[in-house]
């Protein structure tokens, strides 16, 4: 494997380490000149390497790895993530031996920060230990392994299995109850506990004497300058012990800090984290890490208004002709600009700018009021720009000619990006629409309430969370073997010539086709909302894709497409 390169641009270097989870190895990206860990799951396990990268995607804290992308290779996906020269917590104590409790209680502040930021968005690790724990030498702690992370909500141990690891296991999670953000915070004190002893709380005899100790909170003493903290981390009941963030608090309190504080930001709809999954992970899809003093940049997603952030002057010096914004077009994240170049239709560039949620590669600029630019190399006859907002959310800019001629595109890029960042920086958010949506626009509707756990369990067969996009305007559900889309999209009428068989949803139309492009695996069914301009006509519409990977017939997911377009049809709002 050494010396392989995935997807053309990760070349693998060494074998770093390897687990329940998957085989990690160290690579050079060729593209950026730095290192970068690659993820491969066992088996080919694709729909694992999915989970993590979504999971992993919504996260940007220091002290959690940081996701940068999933790349396909042949039949398999591999994760690419934050390089980082360290070792697992658990090397540390087998080689040195336990840790000074100061030292651990400094990891474990750091931990514990982690967590609260997953736990406001609604997340919870499973899998907290000394193993998932990298320490680099100056003292830097980072949870890593995110596979069998879930959003909290959804989160069940049954069927006879356990999320988690005996030694750390807490004890309503070995009686098969919920594994929720309490036993994230047991798990803790359990991985200090071990940091400092060299043993876990449960004891050494094996993994089924661990559980069985869990399962009657048969605890090993706990003692030294740690044990009021670590009795209060691993309390019997799940309610009696502190909060993530209190934890944290209480941990720093030993070593003088104080950790940063994790918030959650509200939905467009002020929605809060409720009992139920749909609304739940709604919420969660929107909010994001960020210390209290960070600016929003996007607000109510429905009145920002992309196309402020484009200026045709930007582009005078590439052509005489007139350059042209596109407005209301495809996605509501989105805006172009038209860039004629010559007499010929197709001579001309197409400039998109995508506002995105929290990047795959990033954390959040050092100061709360930068805007950062990450330029990338010209590739596939495309230049793109990222712009990171300090709330976690970024900006995608991306050039391409129409027939793929030899133009300037990054210099197009990098002059558009710079407009745009300079009305970011002057304005601290995405200016708002002049002209708002009208009431029935899909621009108001969540894609992830369209559809309600029968309807996905029927689909897909098992219960899985939403993952909504930004400003709810597209949903998944993913089991790694199958998988349920909503897309919003603008676009013109709709026809069976180009979109397939045509099928009445509910009161509306709608057309169903099989091995569309870009999905090869999946149906898709299509529903006409409304019409919202008559020169030249346009509609909005709703895309429902079920998708199987490796599927030999497309076609037999039709069936499936079209019962989800009949439920989604009767959830959406008059046109």
């Amino acid at each position: 494997m050494r010396g392989r390169v995935i997807a053309e641009r990760y070349e693998l270097e060494e074998r770093v380490g390897a687990g329940g989870m998957g085989v990690v190895w160290r690579a050079l990206d060729r593209d950026l000149g730095r290192p970068v860990a690659l993820k491969q799951s066992h088996a080919g396990d694709n729909g694992q390497i999915r989970r993590e990268a979504r999971i992993g995607a919504g996260l940007h804290h220091p002290n959690i790895v940081t996701v940068f992308d999933v790349v396909v290779d042949a039949d398999e996906r591999w994760l690419v993530m934050e390089y980082l020269p360290s070792r697992s917590l658990s090397e540390v104590v087998a080689a040195d031996g336990p840790v000074h409790p100061r030292l651990a209680a400094r990891i474990g502040v750091q931990l514990a920060s982690a967590l609260a930021a997953m736990h406001a968005k609604g997340m919870v690790h499973r899998d907290v230990k000394p193993g998932n724990v990298l320490v680099t030498d100056d003292g830097t702690a980072k949870l890593s392994d995110l596979g069998i992370a879930r959003w909290s909500e959804v989160t069940r141990t049954g069927g006879g299995e356990i999320a988690g690891t005996p030694g750390y296991l807490a004890p309503e999670v070995a009686d098969g109850r919920e594994a929720l953000a309490a036993a994230d915070v047991f798990a803790l004190g359990a991985t200090l506990f071990a940091a400092t002893t060299g043993g876990s709380p449960w004891g050494s005899s094996g993994p089924s004497v661990q559980f069985r100790r869990a399962l009657a909170f048969e605890l090993e003493q706990v003692e030294g300058e740690l044990a009021p903290v670590l009795g209060e981390l691993m309390r019997r009941q799940p309610a009696a012990r502190p909060a993530a963030q209190r934890a944290a608090e209480l941990l720093g309190e030993i070593i003088g800090e104080t950790p940063p504080v994790a918030v959650r930001r509200r939905s467009r709809r002020g929605l809060v984290i409720g009992a139920a999954a749909a609304v739940a992970l709604l919420v969660a899809g929107a909010a994001v890490y960020a210390v209290a003093s960070r600016p929003d940049y996007i607000g109510d997603a429905a009145t920002m208004d992309p196309c402020a952030l484009l200026d045709p002057a930007a582009l005078r010096r590439y052509t005489e002709l007139p350059v042209e914004i596109v407005r209301d077009h495809e996605f509501f994240n989105r805006c172009d600009l038209w860039v004629p170049l010559g007499a010929g239709e197709n001579d001309a560039v197409r400039v998109e700018l995508k506002v995105q949620q929290p990047a795959l590669f990033g954390e959040l600029p050092p100061r709360p009021d930068d805007v950062e630019t990450k330029r990338y190399p010209l590739g596939d006859g495309k230049c793109s720009t990222d712009l990171l907002l300090p709330d976690g959310n970024f900006v995608q800019i991306t050039s391409s000619h129409v027939d793929a001629k030899p133009v300037d595109l990054c210099g197009m890029t990098s002059d558009v990006s710079n407009e745009a960042q300079r009305v970011l920086m002057k304005n601290h958010e995405i200016p708002r629409r002049q002209q708002p949506y009208p009431s029935q626009s899909l621009a108001h509707v969540d894609a992830c309430a369209l559809l309600r756990g029968p309807d996905i369990f029927k689909a897909v067969g098992a219960e899985v969370p939403a993952y909504p996009e930004m400003g709810g305007w597209g949903c998944s559900w993913d089991t790694g073997r199958r998988e349920v889309t909503i897309e919003f999209m603008r676009e013109p009428p709709l026809d069976p010539a180009r979109n397939g068989r045509r099928i009445t949803a509910g009161d509306r139309e709608a057309y169903v086709k099989a091995g569309i492009e870009n999905w090869p695996d999946a149906c898709s069914a299509r529903i006409v909302h409304r019409r919202y301009q008559d020169t030249p006509p346009m509609i909005e519409s709703l895309r429902v894709y079920l998708e199987e990977d490796k599927i030999a017939d497309p076609g037999t997911l039709c069936d499936g497409a079209a019962a989800l377009a009949q439920a989604v049809a009767g959830r959406l709002p008059a046109p």
